[in-house]
């Protein structure tokens, strides 16, 4: 009994070493030596397939097949589903977000020339364009003196009465006149109302004037003659006064002419054609028949010249708006130099400019033509060439203004427009002109 114990006890000891010696030896790959490798495959397997997905885009169940590869079971996909969570394609679709064409559709919000039509405000430049005579300037002695000036005015009772309708003004060099008047007008009252008023400069210049208003009932006819006759001059009778060897004889038109036969024009006697192109009034503009008048003008073999209808306020108005001159004219051929046409005189001294710089205006815009290849000049009549130009601005002749038989300026001009006459081939009366061709030099 005692020996089978003994026995038992060494076989039960035999026993538990096999049983140890298995386990430390197990080939399957199920025990903890597999178990422990299994994170640092699975890493490597999950960072290469996302480092994949990054790159080319592919699915993002990449990762989870290579683990599961790499490891030999199936657990892992659950505790590391990390491709669901790095869809970067999914939350990073920045073409959607960052639709920059769609929220800065600049364009639609800055159409500037849509509200900012300033020319239509600024008619009349309400501005100083030049300081009053400086320290270094001569002492002025020249009083300011009217431009326009009505003595006796009519008119209906119940209307407005503004002496600025009725009179302008200007001075050398002071651009700021100061008008004192003396009397008021009652226009709601009939009877008869006498205004004296001055005109100084900062200097102490002044000039004195005086002015009837009478406010009647009713305004009585202008008595123009029912006969309808018209007294306007032929062409042809223009033609045979003043064409010459030494002459041509032409005309000016614009859009109120209408549609002009120029072929008829040119048949009738005329050789040229002074043109409006456009100008500046509140805004710039191309006269509505400049392109076709051109054309047709040039077409019938008549020699061209155009002018520039303009109340700019001053010389940076007038360089500030030239190239849209130049732009429309386009480097066309001319036989003329281009005139400078401005005739606000009325309310002149709401543009705060002076004489000088009235001038100076004029200097500017023949500047710009000489810089452009052309030659600039002025159009203006007989007596604002003697009161209010000097003689830098009408140097190298003018287009004179004088409606006469015979002009008696004695001022140096090339061309005058004499009158006016009806013509074959236009519908309406026309300006007329003598051209004197061995008084222009085009240099």
């Amino acid at each position: 009994m005692r020996k089978m114990r003994s026995m038992i006890r060494i076989l039960s000891a035999a026993v538990a070493c096999l049983l140890l010696a298995g386990c430390t030896l197990s080939p399957s790959g199920n025990g903890p030596e597999s178990s422990f490798a299994e994170p640092d495959t699975w890493s490597e397997a999950s960072a290469a397939a996302t480092e994949a997905a990054a790159t080319d885009g592919s699915a993002t169940d990449a990762p989870t097949a290579a683990a599961t590869e790499a490891s030999g079971t199936t657990k892992t996909p659950e505790t590391t589903k990390t491709p669901e969570t790095t869809k970067t394609p999914e939350t990073t679709k920045t073409p959607e977000t960052t639709k920059t064409p769609e929220t800065t559709k600049t364009p639609e919000t800055t159409k500037t020339p849509e509200t900012t039509k300033t020319p239509e405000t600024t008619e009349i430049p309400d501005v100083t364009t030049s300081a009053a005579p400086g320290p270094d300037d001569p002492p002025d002695t020249t009083a300011p003196f009217f431009l326009n000036l009505s003595r006796n005015v009519t008119l209906k009772v119940g209307s407005t009465f503004d002496i600025h309708k009725y009179i302008s003004y200007v001075d050398d060099l002071d651009p700021d006149v100061i008008l004192n008047v003396t009397g008021k007008v009652d226009a709601n009252k009939i009877g008869v109302y006498d205004l004296s008023f001055t005109i100084s400069d900062h200097s102490g210049n002044s000039t004195s004037s005086t002015m009837k208003v009478e406010i009647v009932e009713k305004i009585a006819s202008s008595g123009s003659s029912s006969s309808g006759t018209s007294t306007t001059k032929s062409f042809k009778t223009f033609l045979d006064t003043y064409k010459t060897e030494n002459t041509m004889v032409g005309i000016d038109v614009s859009r109120y002419q209408g549609k002009i036969d120029f072929e008829k024009v040119a048949a009738a006697g005329c050789e040229f054609v002074i043109i409006k192109i456009g100008g500046y009034v509140g805004g710039n503009f191309t006269d509505a028949c400049y392109v076709e008048n051109l054309k047709n003008a040039k077409a019938a073999g008549l020699k061209i010249g155009i002018y520039w209808y303009s109340i700019e306020g001053g010389a940076d108005d007038v360089r500030a708006h030239s190239q849209y001159l130049y732009d429309l004219l386009d480097g066309e051929h001319l036989d003329f130099p281009i005139f400078f046409d401005w005739e606000n005189y009325i309310n002149f001294e709401n543009y705060k400019m002076s004489l000088r710089d009235y001038n100076n205006m004029v200097v500017a815009f023949k500047e710009e033509a000489r810089a452009h290849g052309y030659r600039g000049a002025l159009y203006a009549s007989k007596n604002k060439l003697l009161t209010v130009f000097n003689d830098k601005v009408k140097e190298g002749g003018v287009w004179l203004a004088h409606y006469t038989s015979q002009t008696n300026y004695t001022g140096e001009y090339f061309l005058w427009q004499q009158g006016q006459a009806v013509i074959d081939g236009i519908g309406t009366i026309v300006d007329v002109n003598v051209f004197y061709p061995d008084r222009l030099s085009m240099d």
